[in-house]
């Protein structure tokens, strides 16, 4: 069987207070979030990254969709009040996502499938331009988008596509596990794109453990974890749906890095993760270059 392929794209930067992303020692809530809302702080360019899987049978399957640049103009209304107050200011990238598909050869109509780590905009902001894309999720992030709260808690409807094209999976009914995490499931029946339930970030956020050529492995963490550095050191971010849930899947990602310490660990929002994935589209190269 051919190798399952990787590439990733960057479809924008968030800079963030790094007191949101490194939740401060001590304290409590009330000082978290005076010091991520205090003027003139240390700021942690995050990128909002996608990914396009090259399966050998299965085709082209995509993770998440990225930042869509409508999102800079109308930051409050896609972000929601309180997450607008962190995220102050959106970067999309230059080159749209679309743009960036079809650099790659896959012309978005044609796409049939996409993992979706959670639905906060940042991820789901391009599903807009995939029409013909069934949008797969765990069940617990789908209702948690459709909830009473889910404004508040950073979901926009505006932004999902209808329950018909949702892919709803199970992790109480199908999720076994697999070395250090307590449930995942095999999406493809051959161990080459694994989903990990990893809430803490959202209810139902998926991580994606992909095996690629040489039978080298590749953790797409999404945000269950933002950088490396969350995970070697285990601290959480501001906010978070509950703690003890965001430190079980810190704990879980953390002793899988030490059990694969040859895996290629990739959190969607770090700055520099990234450049170790093999594939990567030219904007993503230019992204690189600018960086350095």
């Amino acid at each position: 069987m051919s190798a399952v392929e990787l590439d990733v794209m960057v479809t924008g930067r968030v800079p963030t207070p790094h007191a949101y992303v490194f939740r401060p020692e001590g304290g409590n809530r009330l000082s978290h979030f005076a010091a991520v809302l205090r003027p003139g702080g240390e700021m942690v360019q995050m990128p909002c990254l996608a990914y396009a899987v090259r399966h050998p049978s299965e085709g082209t399957i995509l993770i998440d969709t990225g930042l869509h640049p409508d999102v800079r103009d109308h930051r409050r209304r896609d972000f929601g009040a309180r997450m607008a107050l962190f995220f102050r200011t959106l970067k999309p990238a230059d080159e749209p996502y679309e743009s960036q598909l079809r650099a790659l050869g896959i012309e978005p109509a044609d796409v049939e499938r996409v993992i979706m780590t959670h639905l906060h905009v940042d991820h789901t902001s391009g599903m807009r331009l995939l029409p013909n894309a069934r949008f797969l999720c765990a069940r617990e992030e789908w209702a948690a988008a459709n909830g009473r709260r889910a404004p508040w808690n950073g979901y926009v409807a505006h932004h999902l596509p209808p329950e018909g094209r949702m892919e709803l999976v199970d992790f109480g009914a199908s999720g076994e596990p697999h070395g250090p995490f307590a449930s995942t499931i095999d999406l493809v029946g051959d161990g080459s794109i694994r989903l990990i339930s990893t809430p803490g970030h959202t209810p139902g956020h998926i991580s994606v453990l992909l095996t690629v050529g040489g039978g080298r492995k590749v953790l797409v963490v999404g945000d269950a974890a933002y950088t490396l550095r969350s995970i070697a050191e285990e601290i959480l971010p501001v906010l978070t749906v509950g703690d003890d849930l965001y430190r079980r899947s810190l704990r879980e990602l953390k002793a899988f890095s030490e059990q694969e310490p040859d895996a290629t660990v990739v959190p969607s929002h770090d700055p520099t993760a990234w450049h170790e994935l093999r594939h990567v589209t030219e904007s993503a190269e230019r992204a690189l270059a600018a960086a350095r």
